[in-house]
């Protein structure tokens, strides 16, 4: 044994004195780390390829090979948008890769680093010297994206639905903060359609928005505020402040956000009851006021590369107000009677939020992410409605709901010879207390208390590698959740849920200069939200209620997706076979002539999308080309079935000038067809925007006049067919409106906050 044992160690001695490894750092010409350039090592004199790699988020590399070679060896560096490089190896270097961009008369044209791009199975959009530089904020820049749809920070990616958002892989928890984030800052956004098992199952689409790090010490800051004009006036202002001393970043913000609204609907619904028919037909008016005020404040510690660390603190306080008027016309057994109904409504807000995080390297090729979340908030809703020929007789109903989250993630990260490896696992627990009172027992309606106590634990692995030009991403997560449901503080055992699943993900890329593709599939999951799982039926107006469903089960999502991308030209397709989907359904409510809706589960369904984007630039003209479809294979009803399987097709025509002096002309166009979206069949909507900008003082200062909806052609009209009940829907949008946004950034020392959220469990509440 010990002879064995000897001649192992020589042989090891022997290996490792053969071994040679060669490492580094790769950056921009501003000194920012790039991750995913492909390393590849040659062996001279025939150049031979050895090994290669990626880098990572650091911009670090590291390979790694046996052999031992007299004549030498050389690295080469690649990567998108950037001047191939090719260099002697040495075991340690920095390495500056250059943009490939060619400067035409006052434009930056960017020659082989387009725009948009597909990049380790991502959509990547480089905004640094480029049209989208001269945009805005953030808000903007990411509406201007492929395949994603939506202003004002609430956006969708085709065929993946609500992205989540990160700046700084820090999670964007109010979508206000994209207003406060300048172009001019913003080095490129990621969209990625496929999250990797690092991810919550739940999440679908992620926006990763990665800023430069500018260099300075002293107060920085943005003052922004936003003048808008519909049928009523809306306004938000907010002041964000950086102190920077040494490693020390000391931040805080203020926000103030008013929405007013006044809009008009006319609605009709039908139930077709035996020998009683019923219809109701609504005639609307509602006014409102929503306030938000938004505060943070926190700290950060980053010394270098090698470590970071902050705390940093949320309140969030918000209060929705306004009043309905109803005219409603109630038909049975062709005799007709009027209903005339006012309500008020109030449903204030309130929550408190800490995240903490730890970034650190423990050796060269093992780093360690750690995150934590402590959450509590409380939110109201208020309505007190009454008929106008009984004014003194007021319903009166109140629904309330308490919740508070703690939350941990740990990622520990191994760069490899080959590729990146991350395993980590998280932990949260939730608390949700939901009540609903009302003062008429006679509607049939009851006093309601919930709980839910949940416990939820994960695991998850995941690879990703390059070899040469091609790549490989995988990964696995499980989840064991426990959660147990109280009515009125008894545990009731068929609400209470206890869940153990895997979800799965693999994918395949391959890409050259011009030309890269992506294939996958992944497994998702889509759980009920805390409010879907409540057990009281509320009440709405005379005829419609609307409840929860304590025996939602998740929906389990199994999609194929594929990505194209050369040149100018972007494709996306995907097709998705689903498992107990979530739908929003009408029923009748206790045999009266009142509409029911609640959630249920379809066993089985399907969707598809296709989508081809392009985007090609004509010297100050950058326009966007872009054409979908969506369809949905949906098979519902007891006795007689229905389908509702009509495809959405959809377009934009986006269109950007860049001129002298700063001064940008952006004239935007889209629109959708008719088509199912569940069980409503939609009917076409489209609109127009205009927006002038103006940039002064070297950026600094940042002034846009904009015009929404110009022709007022964007609607919001349905009908519902199901079973016994038919519903048509037509809402008079307030959506033309003109607006004035001036910025104001000084000296720009942005904070380096890290941290990311522990846990998406925050997305249900």
């Amino acid at each position: 044994m010990k002879r064995i044992l000897s001649t192992l160690l020589i042989a090891f001695f022997v290996l490792s004195l053969q071994a040679q490894t060669f490492s580094g750092i790769v950056t921009d010409i501003e000194n920012n780390p790039l991750e995913f350039v492909n390393v590849a090592l040659f062996a001279l004199p025939d150049s031979t390829l050895i090994t290669g790699g990626v880098t990572n988020t650091a911009g670090e590399f590291s390979l790694h090979t046996n052999e031992k070679n007299g004549k030498g060896y050389v690295l080469q560096f690649s990567f998108i948008g950037y001047k191939t490089q090719t260099v002697e190896a040495k075991v340690q270097q920095v390495i500056i890769l250059e943009d490939d961009a060619l400067l035409l008369g006052e434009v930056v044209v960017n020659a082989s680093r387009k725009i948009f791009k597909l990049e380790n199975g991502s959509m990547v959009a480089n905004v640094r010297n480029t049209v989208l530089e001269t945009l805005t904020n953030a808000n903007e820049v990411i509406g201007q994206l492929p395949f994603l749809s939506g202003r004002d920070g609430d956006f969708t990616v085709f065929g993946r639905g609500t992205p989540v958002i990160y700046i700084n892989n820090r999670l964007v928890r109010d979508n206000k903060e994209l207003e406060q984030l300048s172009p001019s800052d913003i080095k490129n956004i990621r969209v990625i359609t496929s999250p990797g098992a690092a991810y919550d199952a739940t999440v679908k689409a992620v926006i990763k928005i990665t800023t430069e790090r500018p260099v300075g010490e002293g107060l920085s800051g943005t003052i922004y505020g936003r003048a808008e004009r519909a049928r009523v006036f809306s306004g938000s202002e907010r002041v964000s402040l950086n102190y920077r001393t040494g490693v020390w970043d000391i931040f805080g913000s203020a926000n103030f956000n008013q929405i007013n609204y006044n809009t008009t609907f006319d609605a009709t619904q039908r139930l077709a009851l035996p020998d009683n028919a019923q219809e109701q037909i609504y005639k609307n008016l509602e006014r409102g006021r929503s306030d938000r005020i938004n505060s943070v404040l926190g700290v950060n510690f980053n010394p270098g590369d090698y470590l970071s660390m902050g705390i940093r603190y949320t309140n969030l306080h918000n209060t929705y107000n306004g009043d309905i008027k109803n005219d409603i016309t109630h038909t049975a057994s062709n005799v007709s009677e009027n209903i005339l109904q006012e309500a008020t409504f109030h449903s204030p807000g309130n929550s408190h939020s800490i995240n903490a995080y730890y970034n650190g390297k423990l050796t060269e090729k093992l780093a360690v992410n750690i995150n934590s979340d402590v959450v509590t908030g409380k939110e109201e809703d208020n309505l007190d409605a009454f008929y106008t020929q009984s004014p003194d007789e007021v319903l009166s109903s109140k629904g309330t709901m308490d919740y508070d989250l703690y939350a941990v993630k740990g990622l520990l990260s191994y760069n490899m010879n080959k590729g990146v490896l991350d395993v980590g696992t998280e932990y949260t627990h939730t608390r949700v207390l939901q009540s609903y009172r009302i003062n008429d027992s006679g509607l049939g309606i009851d006093n309601t208390d919930d709980k839910a106590i949940q416990d939820r634990f994960a695991l998850f692995a995941s690879y990703q590698a390059q070899f040469g030009k091609m790549g490989i991403s995988a990964g696995v997560r499980y989840e064991n959740i426990v959660m147990d449901y109280f009515e009125d503080e008894v545990k009731n055992d068929e609400q209470s849920k206890k869940y153990n699943k895997f979800f799965p993900n693999i994918s395949l890329s391959y890409a050259t200069d011009n030309f890269q593709t992506v294939a996958g599939f992944e497994r998702k999951a889509n759980y009920p939200s805390y409010r879907q799982l409540r057990s009281n039926i509320q009440y709405s107006s005379p005829f419609i209620y609307e409840s929860g469903n304590p025996l939602l089960q998740p929906h389990i999502e199994n999609r194929f997706s594929l990505m194209v991308s050369r040149k100018e030209w972007q494709v996306m397709m995907g097709y998705s076979m689903d498992e107990n989907a979530m739908f929003w359904l009408p029923q009748q409510f206790n045999d009266q002539p009142i509409i029911l809706f609640r959630d249920e589960n379809i066993k089985k369904s399907r969707t598809a999308n296709i989508g081809l984007s392009y985007s090609p630039a004509f010297g100050i003209w950058r326009p966007q080309l872009e054409a979908g479809a969506m369809w949905q294979w949906l098979k519902l009803g007891g006795d007689i079935e229905k389908k509702y399987n009509n495809p959405v097709l959809s377009g934009k025509w986006f269109n950007t000038f860049s001129f002298p002096d700063k001064w940008t002309l952006r004239i935007d166009a889209s629109g959708r067809s008719a088509g199912h979206s569940g069980v409503a069949y939609m009917q076409p909507s489209w609109g127009m925007d205009v927006r002038v900008t103006k940039q002064l003082f070297a950026n600094k200062l940042s002034i846009q006049l904009a015009a929404i909806d110009i022709l007022k052609t964007n609607t919001a009209n349905w009908e519902m067919d199901y079973g016994k009940i038919n519903m048509l829907y037509d809402r008079n949008l307030d959506s033309r409106s003109v607006s004035l946004t001036v910025t104001y950034r000084f000296n720009s020392t942005t904070n380096k906050y890290k941290g990311q959220q522990a846990s998406d469990e925050l997305n249900r509440l």
